[in-house]
């Protein structure tokens, strides 16, 4: 085995997998406190790619242009939930699931009539890649890692230490109890939608930086590899969606390199298989 290659292997790997887990924690914190799948969520993804490309295409720097957009969609859900999604909780999980695959047509196409069905290229400035020990490092990549990284802590953070975080996480464990406790759940809801679009927004700016090019189509088409990892790590935990981002990211980029890029995903979904066998509520199931 080439050692280069694989160290560079893993340094993509890393860089897809924080993309997939910062994705991932936005998914399952949204259904950690409404317990449905939002199958609307990859458009979140979507739409913080192109408000990004906007608005950095206005001339403001790329980090900046992030943030406003990681804030701008975080917004916009909110916005949606109380719209499509709020009216229906008490309704059953049929009609929320419809109601969220209806959406994400509607803003799939929105995207498409606004910025056109073609791919476009991410604004990224052309920069040298690091050379560690005769291994190339991207610059983007790192880049890509280290947002990850402080993106996850601040998740942790958020959960473990601040009043908002307890009080998501007791609505999550039993929302009748939590509400008999004092905790304003609409606020929490509320509070729950902004952090799962905001933080799908910004998996969607990390996707675009690891792959490029941008097309309307590719938050929908990652929400398949973000279900993975949601229920690799156990469905309902943050840790456990943080954790399976990192191993579907490695597994993805191992099986490019030493089996086929053609079924890079499915060895990845193979892992996820027999995780599942094992432990069927996944690696971190019925922890939050």
């Amino acid at each position: 085995m080439d050692l280069n290659a694989f160290l560079q292997t893993l340094v993509y790997g890393l860089a897809l997998g924080g993309t997939i887990a910062v994705s991932a924690v936005g998914l399952t914190l949204s259904y950690g406190v409404t317990r449905f799948i939002n199958f609307a969520y990859g458009e979140f993804l979507t739409l913080g790619a192109y408000a990004t490309l906007a608005l950095a295409g206005a001339g403001l720097a790329l980090p900046l242009a992030g943030a406003v957009s990681v804030v701008a969609v975080g917004l916009a859900g909110v916005a949606i939930a109380r719209l499509a999604f709020d009216p229906l909780m008490h309704r059953g999980l049929l009609p929320l699931l419809v109601t969220s695959v209806g959406l994400a047509f509607v803003l799939h196409n929105m995207v498409r009539m606004v910025a056109g069905a073609n791919p476009l290229r991410f604004p990224l400035p052309l920069m040298r890649p690091w050379e560690v020990a005769g291994v190339f490092v991207p610059r983007e990549q790192v880049a890509t890692i280290a947002v990850a990284l402080v993106a996850m802590a601040l998740v942790h953070l958020l959960l473990s230490r601040s009043l908002l975080g307890k009080s998501m996480r007791a609505v999550a464990d039993d929302a009748a109890l939590a509400r008999s406790a004092g905790v304003a759940a609409p606020r929490v809801l509320a509070a729950t939608w902004f952090l799962s679009a905001a933080i799908g927004a910004l998996g969607g700016i990390l996707l675009a930086v690891t792959q490029v090019t941008l097309d309307p189509a590719m938050g929908w088409r990652f929400l398949l590899v973000v279900f993975a990892a949601v229920l690799l790590g156990g469905i309902g935990s943050p840790y456990g969606a943080m954790l399976g981002g990192l191993i579907v990211g490695l597994g993805v980029e191992l099986g490019a390199t030493y089996v086929s890029a053609d079924y890079a995903y499915a060895f990845a979904f193979v892992l996820l298989i027999l995780v599942l066998l094992a432990r069927p509520r996944g690696l971190m199931g019925g922890r939050t």
